[in-house]
């Protein structure tokens, strides 16, 4: 028996696996195997996958580092991305033969956004062979400031039908404002509700870390005979970049419009419905009355060369006699 393990799609060292082998014995009919190992890249890259993590409006860099992990040599020869979405730099050769590093960059976005590239490298071993390294990298442009939870911030139904026991507390709902990138600083100058009647939003916020994470806090006070209520949530910073934070704010309050349910309407069969023809009347302007047909058997024709039988003639008092 021979098992081969494809090492191309193993990224780990240490490998174990697990074999079942079948036999024609009663008394066994399967043995389990376990194979275990250690696999010796030939070389070692650190990290196995780039995070190139960062606001918008700045350039990310992140850095490759290339060892071997073998008695054979290396000498990193070049590099490539897949799909064109990250820079690749120049190959910068820290101990000859044994490690390289290189430096790969992404441009600065407009917008937030995540995208993911494939960073190709060739690398020339000792034994001839040309051997490729593919790297996974991902870039994840972020704005300065974020915002948790992202969208709408919802108050339910069934969490302000509480306020219409008197003595309830108010329903909260929390907003986390912190500092996407590392050394990034702001303060929150102001808090405004735009949209929603005054005084049903009740508005505070906490400093969990001066500078760089903040807690807003908004509150239901007071049930409403609306069905639902919609708001904007404007808060101020003291950033160049992001100088508003914005979120929408959403409570249910009345029951829920019913939905009508498209009547069912079951094919029925139609009936004919005789013609109605005018009615002639006799002469003396009368309807005339019915008649009653009665069918009549037709006389058979006769077969031609055969002469036609003799009808028989009854004379009073006398039995008739067929020929």
């Amino acid at each position: 028996m021979t098992l081969v393990v494809d090492t191309g799609k193993l990224r780990t060292e240490s490998v174990r696996k697990y074999a079942t082998v079948s036999s024609n014995d009663a008394r066994q009919p399967q043995i389990r195997l376990n194979v275990g190992g250690k696999l010796r890249h030939v070389v070692k890259v650190q990290p196995a996958s780039l995070i190139l993590r960062g606001a918008t409006g700045s350039e990310l860099t992140g850095t490759l580092t290339f060892t071997k992990g073998t008695e054979l040599d290396i000498t990193v020869i070049g590099g490539s991305a897949a799909k064109k979405q990250v820079i690749v730099g120049d190959i910068v050769e820290v101990s000859p033969g044994e490690e390289y590093q290189i430096v790969v960059a992404a441009p600065e976005a407009l917008v937030p956004g995540m995208l993911r590239d494939i960073v190709n490298v060739e690398i020339t071993c000792s034994d001839g062979v040309i051997r490729t390294t593919s790297v996974p990298v991902t870039v994840d442009h972020q704005a300065p400031i974020s915002v948790i939870p992202r969208g709408n911030v919802v108050f339910q139904r069934k969490d302000t039908d509480r306020l219409k026991v008197a003595g309830s507390a108010p329903v909260k709902r929390d907003l986390q404002i912190y500092s996407t990138a590392p050394g990034t600083r702001f303060n929150i100058k102001s808090m405004t509700m735009e949209g929603a009647p005054e005084n049903l939003f009740r508005l505070s916020q906490r400093e969990i870390r001066s500078g760089e994470r903040y807690v807003v806090t908004i509150e239901v006070t007071e049930p409403r005979p609306e069905r639902s209520i919609r708001g904007t949530l404007r808060i101020l910073t003291d950033h160049p970049q992001m100088p508003e934070v914005t979120a929408r704010i959403y409570a249910q309050f009345g029951v829920p419009t019913p939905v009508r349910r498209p009547a069912v309407t079951v094919p029925t069969k139609k009936t004919p419905v005789p013609s109605k023809k005018p009615v002639q009347l006799d002469g003396s302007g009368k309807k005339p009355a019915p008649t009653l047909k009665v069918p009549v058997k037709p006389t058979p024709k006769p077969k031609p060369g055969v002469p036609p039988k003799p009808t028989p003639v009854q004379i009073p008092g006398e039995t008739v006699r067929h020929p």
